[in-house]
């Protein structure tokens, strides 16, 4: 018995003993604010205070696996470079806010894509010495609004603003670590308008009492920039230059313009009606030599030579030719009377400054209504002969008085004018000529051996395709309507913008007045002298706002 109540007594002691040790664990674990369980090797005991400091603030990416991107950042102790920045704007860095970060796939994701970037920081216990998990340690990350580019709106859009988190989030944002001291990936979203720029910074609560009192660490900046492409076609003898100073216009408002690449046809590869000779489409005098005309009636098989490019989503193609033609309609009828043949030149009413007449004809026939008649008096064998005309009948010839102008060959049925007069009515195929076209990414552009005309058109087709020059109530908002823009009404096809423009009245056609001399890129004529080669300040901020993500 006695033996029993001894052994009772010493299961009792054992028992309070492990009490008074489990109760003194936990008062340590309680103390032990940033651990969860220890993994530390008791020859190198924390500290009481288990302070923590802030080691790094890394931009990163997961390809595969998830690295640090070398710039803006540095290279991390813990984490593999997966990727370096290199496009740069200055010392900073440049951030394409309108293509995916995905266009080439999740393995080739590029960190300088996208409306975020994402960032990651790490702590490590203050005491080198010490083991013990990291988990549950707070960092709190800091957005910074290094600069607002020119033309910004007092207040964007959500959806257009900057944030922690999510687009229009928080500036100030608290993160927790894990055992290894890494805070979750944090996105900054970078604003949506151009020339904005970001950091970022990051502080650890190094006491864990809430105050992030610590060392405080930097990264950036990023500025807002989109970028686009385009690949130039052009006949293999047709030397064109590089759109030098359209490259520079969109680098003002942020957009980094970059040839892709170049591809070039033959006159075999060419569709018919394609080689006529210069002097029949050229509005000065011309020359014999063939030149390659594009337009309505044969651009869908040069469109056909665009290539696209996975790594390049937004992408135009810029169609080179000499002469830029589409298919225009029927003229009215006319009537002449002729007292030879061939005759001499008849100049056919086409309506518009900028029409004339070809043959071939760019499609179909040429001669839609062709009659002749003779205007023999009663009596006379001629009188009341008749007979239809053809394409054939119909000349075009070097040296014509204008685009317009034509003569007349009677076919041999007819009588000769030289005896009485031949009435001839006539209703023939025309097309019109312009300076470029754009259709979303496909682009028509003429080049005359002018690099400011070039230039002012590639620039302008461009800016068509995002956008400019935006109608009333389809502009980004919270912008205004743009104040310079107008229609058709005031001259051009389409919406442009009349900076620096004066309208002259008194012409029919343009009732309202026809602006004449804009020196914007956006104006509806091409003008190499005037022209700026540069979007002018009231259509700056819709060039920066503009979504950018495809061209349309």
């Amino acid at each position: 018995m006695l033996g029993l109540i001894i052994l009772g007594i010493a299961a009792v002691a054992i028992a309070a003993t492990a009490l008074v040790l489990a109760l003194t664990s936990a008062k340590k674990d309680a103390d032990t604010k940033f651990s969860d369980k220890p993994v530390g090797d008791p020859a190198q005991p924390c500290s009481e205070k288990k302070k923590i400091k802030l080691v790094e603030l890394v931009e990163v990416i997961e390809r595969d696996s998830e690295g640090v991107v070398e710039q803006p950042g540095s290279a991390s102790a813990k984490k593999p470079t997966l990727v370096t920045r290199a496009d740069k704007d200055g010392a900073d860095f440049k951030q394409f806010i309108n293509i995916k970060q995905d266009c080439e796939g999740k393995p080739k994701r590029h960190p300088e894509n996208g409306r975020f970037v994402l960032l990651r920081a790490r702590v490590e216990w203050a005491d080198g010495g010490c083991k013990d998990s990291l988990a549950g340690c707070k960092v709190q990350f800091k957005l910074k609004v290094e600069e607002k580019a020119k033309g910004r709106p007092a207040t964007l859009e959500k959806a257009d603003q900057e944030g922690l988190a999510s687009a229009g989030g928080k500036d100030v944002l608290t993160a927790t670590t894990d055992r290894e001291g890494w805070t979750s990936a944090q996105k900054l979203y970078l604003s949506a308008y151009a020339g904005d720029k970001f950091s970022a910074s990051a502080k650890a609560d190094e006491n864990g009492d809430g105050s992030f009192e610590g060392t405080e660490l930097t990264i950036g900046k990023w500025v807002v920039w989109r970028r686009f492409w385009y690949q130039k076609t052009h006949h293999k003898d047709f030397a064109v230059p590089d759109p030098a100073e359209s490259v520079t216009a969109y680098e003002k408002v942020c957009a980094e313009m970059v040839k892709a690449n170049s591809k070039t046809f033959t006159k075999a590869d060419a569709p018919d009606r394609t080689f006529y000779p210069d002097w029949m489409v050229n509005p000065g005098a011309g020359s014999d030599a063939d030149a390659a005309v594009i337009g309505g009636h044969n651009r869908d098989e040069f469109y056909k030579m665009f290539e696209e490019e996975k790594d390049k989503p937004v992408k135009g193609h810029l169609i080179l030719c000499a002469y830029q033609w589409d298919p225009a309609g029927d003229s009215g009828l006319q009537t002449f009377e002729i007292d030879k043949s061939p005759s001499d030149e008849l100049t056919i009413d086409l309506g518009s400054w900028n029409a004339g007449i070809v043959t071939p004809p760019l499609s179909g026939s040429l001669v839609k209504t062709g009659t002749w008649r003779s205007k023999a008096p009663a009596g006379d064998a001629d009188h009341g002969k008749n007979g239809n005309l053809s394409d054939a009948d119909i000349q075009v010839i070097k040296g014509r008085g204008g685009l317009n102008v034509v003569k007349v060959k009677l076919p041999a049925s007819a009588p000769d004018p030289t005896k009485h007069k031949v009435e001839v009515k006539l209703k023939l195929a025309y097309g019109k000529y312009y300076a470029g076209e754009s259709n979303k990414h496909q682009m028509l552009i003429r080049y005359d051996g002018t690099d400011k005309k070039l230039t002012q058109v590639v620039s302008h087709e461009f800016g068509h395709g995002f956008g400019q020059t935006p109608r009333p109530g389809k502009q980004p908002k919270p912008l205004e309507n743009h104040p310079k823009q107008y229609d058709d009404a005031n001259g051009g096809v389409g919406s442009h913008c009349n900076t620096d423009a004066t309208k002259k009245m008194g012409e029919a056609k343009y009732p309202t007045g026809l602006y004449q001399g804009g020196t914007c890129i956006m104006f509806h004529q091409v003008n190499p002298a005037g022209c700026k080669q540069v979007f002018c300040d009231d259509c700056d901020p819709y060039l920066r706002l503009q979504d950018f993500s495809k061209l349309s």
